[in-house]
C-alpha cells in the first residue's frame, strides 16, 4: 500500500529510519532501494527525489544518528548543584533511550565503519569525536563542581565511556537483545565513575 504524498523532510526521516531498521535486521550491505521503499511503502524511485545515491542515503542516516545521540545526553542544570547523583541520572537517563531505540545510533556506527568508505568514515569520526566532545562537556562540569578528581583526563573518561557503550550495544545486539543493556552499563559505569570520582 503506497503512503500518501509526504514533505520532503518527513520522507527523508522515513527512508533514514527504514534504512536503520534494515541495518539493525541484516547489515549495511541489505540496504538497498527495494527494501527501503517496501518499508516506507513508496515506490524505488520516489527514493531518489530524496537521495541520489546509496551513499547520500547513509550520509544523511549518519547525521540523523549524531542529532539522536547529542539529544539524548541532557544534563539538567536547573536541578541544583552537580553531585555524583546528577553524573549518574544523566547517564542512566541516556542508556534508558539508547536501550529503548536497540541501540539503533551504536549499531549504524558500527555498520558505516564496515562499508569502508573513506568519506562516510569521516562523517562518522566527527559525529564519534562530537559525542565524545558532549561527555567531556558533561564531566567537565562534575570536575569543575568538585566531583570528579582535578588531576584526570577527562578526553580519556569520555573516550572511555563511548567504547564501554558501542562495547556493550554490540555485545546486546549479538544476544539478540539477551540481557538487560540498562542493568549491564550500569555496574559498568560504577567501576569507571568510581574510579575517577572525588
Amino acid at each position: 500500500m503506497v503512503r500518501k504524498y509526504e514533505s520532503t523532510q518527513i520522507r527523508k526521516k522515513q527512508i533514514a529510519d527504514a534504512a536503520a531498521g534494515i541495518i539493525i535486521k541484516s547489515g549495511s550491505e541489505h540496504v538497498t532501494t527495494k527494501k527501503i521503499a517496501e518499508e516506507v511503502g513508496i515506490s524505488e524511485t520516489a527514493i531518489y527525489r530524496h537521495f541520489q545515491s546509496k551513499g547520500d542515503l547513509l550520509a544523511f542516516l549518519i547525521e540523523e544518528v549524531e542529532s539522536t545521540l547529542i539529544s539524548e545526553i541532557e544534563l539538567d542544570v536547573s536541578a541544583g548543584p552537580f553531585t555524583l547523583a546528577t553524573l549518574d541520572a544523566v547517564v542512566k537517563n541516556h542508556i534508558g533511550k539508547v536501550s529503548r531505540r536497540k541501540g539503533v545510533s551504536f549499531q549504524v556506527i558500527a555498520e558505516i565503519i564496515s562499508l569502508g568508505s573513506k568519506t562516510l568514515n569521516k562523517q562518522t569520526y566527527n559525529v564519534i569525536n562530537n559525542y565524545i566532545g558532549r561527555i567531556r562537556d558533561i564531566l567537565e562540569q562534575g570536575k569543575n563542581a568538585g566531583v570528579i578528581k582535578p588531576d584526570i583526563d577527562l578526553d580519556a573518561v569520555a573516550t572511555l565511556f563511548f567504547g564501554l557503550t558501542q562495547g556493550l550495544v554490540n555485545t546486546w545486539a549479538l544476544s539478540r537483545y539477551g540481557f538487560d543493556l540498562e542493568q549491564k552499563h550500569a555496574a559498568s559505569w560504577a567501576i569507571l565513575r568510581d574510579s575517577i570520582k572525588c
